[in-house]
């Protein structure tokens, strides 16, 4: 796609959000990261032996937290402020799995990203501050489950079979429509999310920090035999 195509993609875009709403939401408060914020941070994250390309686990972390908090909150406030995410932490190791059928075709293999474990945090750090901001203008929508606190897929599951149950028991009519999209987080267009971030409140250095976030990643794909020993995902 030529950069005008994507421009003028980006400006309709920001045009029906502009239709669709009054105005633009207010901008996301700034808030540093403090040492009980990070040491909370590391805590929460799952016990793991894998790693990226700097051989640090989780597991490492959890044991250093005490040792190594005060640095990672340095580097993070480092990072809110100016708004740059660090390069170092944009490398990944991408592993294939095997899924089924024909072990040659690239198709049956569901590729596992293994990023740094310091990576891990300052990602956090920043989902924390996001979602605070949307929970307060309550911009996600009550159907989207998966990825909000008490929102589990569950209880997706649970409500739309409740709803078909009390229809039937209405002697309604029920249909559906359902669309699985095909490795859907690789169709988003970083354009069109940042123009929305930046509609909902994410301006300035945030919008600065999600910018430097999502561009210039580097990955390699790392490719085991059966005789290798491999790190647990």
């Amino acid at each position: 796609m030529l950069i005008n195509d994507v421009d003028n993609n980006r400006d309709s875009h920001t045009h029906f959000m502009e239709k669709a709403y009054n105005k633009p939401y207010p901008s996301m408060e700034y808030k540093c990261t403090t040492t009980g914020e990070i040491e909370r941070i590391i805590k929460s994250l799952k016990t793991k032996n894998s790693y990226g390309y700097d051989e640090i686990s989780t597991k490492i972390l959890k044991i250093s937290c005490p040792f190594i908090s005060s640095p990672i909150n340095y580097i993070c406030n480092k990072m809110l402020f100016w708004g740059v995410f660090p390069e170092r932490l944009k490398y990944t190791i991408i592993k294939p799995i095997h899924k089924s059928g024909d072990t040659c075709e690239v198709s049956n293999y569901k590729p596992i990203s293994l990023l740094t474990s310091f990576s891990k945090i300052l990602e956090m750090v920043m989902q924390k501050r996001i979602l605070k901001q949307f929970t307060k203008y309550k911009i996600l929508s009550t159907e989207q489950y998966g990825f909000k606190v008490g929102y589990r897929t569950d209880k997706a599951t649970y409500k739309l079979t409740t709803e078909i149950l009390n229809a039937m028991n209405n002697k309604l009519l029920v249909g559906g429509v359902f669309c699985d999209l095909e490795k859907a987080f690789d169709c988003v267009n970083h354009h069109i999310l940042l123009s929305k971030l930046s509609f909902y409140g994410i301006s300035d250095k945030n919008l600065q920090l999600y910018h430097s976030y999502l561009g210039n990643r580097y990955c390699r794909t790392a490719i085991y035999t059966d005789s290798e020993d491999n790190n647990n995902v």
